[in-house]
């Protein structure tokens, strides 16, 4: 590798690579200015978010391979790596008011958050199987770090536990099957393994079944599904917003490289392996949360069923499908987003109430903020006129597309099965007493944050173009 593809390659590096800084600037802040360093971390950290998102977009396009190949500047990971750095301005801005009412700011957030975004976002350019899996748990670790954040709090840090131990265990499955790939092939880059990787082989369909199962794990997808409730619930809730949305959409945007170019020969096998992923993971996770009365726990199981949505588009892949997907997968870091924030508007002493219960007469406290809240469950629930429902759409009429005719039905009843959880929550909201419940935070950072977050919802739905549009254009390998 010469000087010059060096340089060529560093400069469409230069996003992660001020991220990296940042992180550094963020944890020199964070040793060396005790009493508010903390705060300025988390101001670095968002400045840092906006200034990569910034350089994405205003900053020279390479269409072409990177550092030896290992790596791809194309218009699809440019699209998802917009998405992480929108989960992560949306986790910082609601992150302040919720350590303020903890009384604890751990300045390590906003450390390893842009780290964690950097991996996020190698992971989704990667085109090497050496890249995506360093990119991989250059992601993952972090995320680990930060569900046990509150190392005090027993939930925080049983949540970091079972998500380190069974995460390790995904990425050693994962592990095991690139080894089975490389195995077989003797090659590590995508399209040189689809140049070599023989159809019919049983091994490399046991790979492919391997590293799949690494994935679904990461992407709360059953029967990888059990770490997701105990993990949202006891992880604070500003990192859930970016714990349930970031990580799965960097797994998503790997599947989609995969499937479309080491795996090509095994359409077959696996269009029938995410049909029934699909459909196993949008009902469990809709009718699990049917039972729930906490709002995260409920959220997480929502999270699990959302991941099923997005599997259909996997099932039905094609030009259509990776419209959708993208779609899908920027309205959703948007969609949960707002709905885990939801929980910073009930105050509860020290803390934030997580109960349906507590939202009793939101819509006498506060208008706004039940307003807010009415269009994003409508969006989650996939109602016109909101973004949630544009991006089911598509993913549905994806799978028409394909013949997959029965596939698509299942979204549609998932839809309706989650209407009636959701419909808890606006009861709770519209219809019942305001006595009974917890008084409201009267706190602007998060109800501003959730109110764009509708009106975003609205403007998508209304005029999907606006996301579809680009969604087009951010194809693979251009």
């Amino acid at each position: 590798m010469d000087q010059a593809s060096v340089v060529s390659g560093l400069r469409s590096f230069v996003p992660e690579l001020s991220l990296l800084g940042t992180s550094a600037v963020s944890l020199l802040i964070h040793l060396f200015f005790r009493k508010r360093g903390r705060r300025w971390a988390g101001l670095v950290s968002l400045a840092g978010f906006l200034a990569a998102a910034a350089l994405l977009v205003l900053g020279p396009r390479s269409t072409g391979e990177i550092f030896s190949g290992s790596l791809s500047a194309d218009g699809f990971a440019l699209f998802f790596k917009l998405s992480f750095l929108l989960a992560g301005v949306l986790a910082v801005l609601l992150s302040f008011r919720f350590f303020d009412v903890e009384g604890s700011e751990p300045g390590e957030v906003y450390v390893l958050m842009p780290l964690a975004i950097a991996g996020m976002m190698a992971a989704v350019a990667s085109v090497d199987l050496v890249s995506t899996y360093v990119a991989f748990e250059l992601f993952a670790i972090p995320s680990y770090i930060l569900a046990g954040i509150f190392k005090k709090d027993p939930r925080s840090g049983e949540a970091g536990i079972k998500y380190f131990f069974l995460g390790t265990l995904s990425s050693g499955i994962m592990l095991l099957g690139m080894a089975l790939i490389f195995g077989l092939t003797g090659e590590t880059g995508y399209a040189a393994i689809s140049g070599s990787l023989a159809a019919g082989s049983r091994i490399a369909l046991a790979g492919m079944i391997l590293v799949f199962a690494g994935l679904f794990f990461k992407a709360a997808m059953v029967p990888f599904h059990m770490w997701a409730p105990d993990v949202y619930e006891g992880a604070p809730t500003p990192l859930v917003v970016f714990l349930s949305t970031a990580p799965k959409a960097a797994v998503f945007a790997i599947m989609v490289r995969l499937i479309a170019v080491v795996f090509n020969r095994y359409e077959v096998e696996w269009r029938l392996i995410f049909q029934v992923i699909a459909v196993l993971t949008m009902f469990w996770g809709n009718i699990a949360a049917l039972l729930q009365k906490s709002v995260k726990r409920l959220m997480a199981y929502s999270s699990i069923a959302q991941a099923g949505y997005i599997a259909i588009g996997l099932a039905a892949w094609g030009e259509p499908a990776r419209q959708a997907i993208l779609f899908y997968v920027f309205v959703y870091v948007i969609m949960n987003a707002a709905a885990f924030g939801m929980i910073l508007f009930i105050r509860k002493g020290d803390t934030f109430g997580e109960s349906i219960d507590d939202f009793r007469g939101l819509a006498r406290k506060s208008p706004l903020a039940a307003a807010s809240l009415l269009v994003v469950l409508l969006s989650l629930t996939g109602i016109p006129p909101t973004a949630g429902f544009m991006g089911k759409y598509f993913l549905f009429a994806a799978a028409v597309e394909k013949g997959m005719v029965l596939l698509a039905a299942a979204g549609a009843v998932n839809s309706v099965i989650s209407l009636f959880y959701y419909f808890r929550i606006g009861r709770a909201i519209f219809f019942e007493d305001a006595q009974a419940g917890p008084p409201l935070d009267r706190s602007l950072g998060p109800l501003l944050v959730v109110a764009a977050a509708a009106l975003a919802l609205l403007v998508l739905g209304i005029f999907p173009s606006l996301l579809g549009q680009p969604a087009a254009l951010s194809g693979l390998g251009r």
